[in-house]
């Protein structure tokens, strides 16, 4: 079950989301690695067609961003960016390189957008009616009101909200890999690399990403399910599976 309401037209964020992407491709330097624009296409019209079901008729489009940062989005409407940073991560692997988009496209999926710009639409309104009950109380009061507020928003419902979307995301993403006919095991190879260039850890409760060690140990439990689904993937396909 998915966590959350999505209260917001559909519609009208997929509209927003391509503006915003046009934007940023007007305003971002675009990679000119043609290898690696192939590769997200392939690896993402592999992973849209297992998609589909969930996702009919989304018109997508992937687009390679020239930025050192290893990271990925995917926006309402079906408009995917990856950083060359992540695929340079990836040393060029194209299972884990699908591990990252069909995370990304789960969260779509999932409507993740939506909800979150409907909870932040909650909170900000909540913010609202505390300071219209708090108006008859001395300055100091409001402030104090206000600043906990803030906090226990933050830390009690939209940063363990955002955990829980990128656990949904991690689960179908890792089975929309899989059945798309990608090794799922190179979501964890992948989940290690990152681990590997975290120098400042912050503690798991207050992050909107699951820690890259609790991440891992959660694909790993859901790995077996995965893995069948990859063999009979790439049988279907008349490829051999990795061992």
């Amino acid at each position: 079950m998915s966590c959350g309401t999505a209260m917001l037209s559909d519609e009208h964020l997929a509209k927003r989301s391509k503006s915003q992407f046009k934007a940023m491709k007007d305003n971002e330097k675009i990679s000119s690695n043609a290898s690696h624009q192939a590769m997200i296409e392939r690896v993402g019209k592999r992973i849209t067609g297992v998609a589909q079901v969930d996702l009919p008729g989304t018109e997508w489009e992937f687009v390679v961003f020239q930025k050192n940062e290893p990271n990925a989005f995917a926006m309402p409407g079906g408009k995917v960016g990856v950083n060359s940073g992540l695929i340079e991560l990836a040393g060029g692997n194209e299972d884990e390189v699908a591990a990252v988009i069909g995370h990304e496209i789960a969260h779509v999926a999932f409507r993740h957008s939506n909800k979150r710009m409907t909870q932040a639409m909650g909170i900000a309104l909540g913010g609202v009616i505390l300071n219209t009950a708090m108006r008859d109380k001395s300055s100091s009061d409001r402030l104090l009101a206000s600043g906990a507020y803030g906090a226990g928003t933050t830390v009690g419902m939209a940063l363990p909200f955002s955990r829980s979307q990128e656990r949904e995301a991690d689960h179908r993403g890792l089975f929309y890999s899989a059945m798309a006919g990608y090794d799922p095991r190179a979501a964890v190879s992948f989940w290690k690399k990152m681990q590997g260039r975290k120098k400042r850890k912050m503690p798991q409760f207050l992050s909107t990403h699951p820690n890259p060690g609790n991440r891992i140990e959660f694909l790993q439990s859901n790995m077996d399910h995965a893995y069948v689904l990859y063999v009979k993937a790439k049988n279907a396909r008349g490829e051999s599976p990795n061992p």
